[in-house]
């Protein structure tokens, strides 16, 4: 009877110890994953991105949080595809845990990079399927999931908003930035054919060109609307700016644009595209395949309406609009 309590004890001093270091909070010291982040710079002058920002906090409230369990391998990129090229071959170089690539150039990277790191990717640009990074929404079956919107529709929305602050719109300028493809560009202009509407479309593929595109406007544009890229997005409050200079009444998919002067915004919700990603990123981490995780698409699509840029203008604001704006900035 004394050998087996003997026996016994040993084997607790042996075995307890190394169970209680892969459980309770001991555990995610013992493994840290790493996530390749694939992004724009997070830092853009002296502004950090706020929504990166915010997809670390949403991690940490999943139970992933950096020195603890998890660590960042950041590569940023200017919006220019070589740069997300580069730069995804070199996390999948460092064999990170899962690769989340939060835009559209940086999606597109990550998968030519790779077909075996799970992916988590934010598109507002292309559909998943076509473009070849999914089966189907409901099971993916790659090693791709993420948030993505596949509307070309939203071209025709943001024409209708813009008609509906200008009686008789008949000329709008575009700006556009190539580097996420030409799917919205494309939209657009067939919606402006069917609605009657003349386009210039402003061509832009970094910051510096962004200045000496609006001085080639021509024809008085009565109305300007900017495409969603990574680039334009980071530039919203300069292209806000330049449009109130050239008093166009300007809309755009990132609400920063509004927030920073620009007439509307409508497009997804940063919060929520971040949130879901953050948790799909967790997911993969505690062991789940992406090619079972459904992707995933807007379920918010705020409308900004900026009242002073509007009075700025000499705009007045139908009320079908207004009632219609998920925020009003007076």
């Amino acid at each position: 009877m004394m050998r087996h309590r003997l026996t016994a004890a040993a084997f607790l001093s042996v075995v307890l110890p190394a169970f209680l270091a892969y459980t309770g909070d001991s555990y995610p010291q013992s493994k840290v994953l790493r996530v390749g982040v694939l992004a724009r710079p997070l830092v853009v002058g002296t502004t950090p991105d706020v929504a990166h920002e915010r997809f670390v906090q949403t991690l940490a409230q999943q139970g992933w949080s950096e020195p603890k369990n998890v660590r960042f391998e950041y590569r940023s990129a200017q919006g220019n595809p070589p740069d997300y090229d580069a730069s995804a071959e070199e996390l999948v170089k460092l064999k990170v845990d899962v690769i989340y690539a939060n835009n559209a150039p940086a999606t597109r990277a990550a998968f030519k990079a790779t077909r075996v790191i799970p992916i988590v990717g934010i598109d507002h640009t292309n559909d998943p399927v076509a473009a070849g990074y999914a089966k189907s929404y409901s099971r993916p079956g790659r090693n791709l999931t993420g948030f993505f919107l596949d509307a070309p529709g939203f071209a025709g929305k943001w024409l209708e908003q813009l008609k509906a602050l200008i009686p008789g719109l008949s000329r709008v300028a575009v700006v556009w930035e190539p580097s996420p493809g030409n799917t919205h560009l494309k939209a657009i202009e067939r919606a402006a054919r069917s609605q009657g509407l003349q386009l210039q479309v402003l061509e832009v593929r970094t910051p510096d060109d962004i200045g000496p595109a609006f001085a080639k406007l021509r024809g008085r544009p009565q109305a300007l609307l900017i495409l969603p890229s990574p680039m334009t997005w980071a530039q919203s409050e300069q292209l806000a700016q330049l449009a109130l200079k050239h008093r166009l009444p300007a809309t755009s998919m990132a609400a920063v644009f509004a927030e920073g002067g620009g007439l509307l915004s409508y497009g997804p919700d940063r919060d929520e595209t971040v949130d879901r990603c953050a948790i799909l990123v967790a997911q993969i981490l505690r062991g789940a395949n992406p090619g079972d995780l459904p992707l995933e698409r807007p379920t918010r699509l705020p409308l900004i309406i900026n009242l002073k840029t509007a009075n700025t203008l000499g705009l007045t604001v139908p009320d079908p609009l207004l009632v219609s704006a998920d925020r009003v900035i007076r």
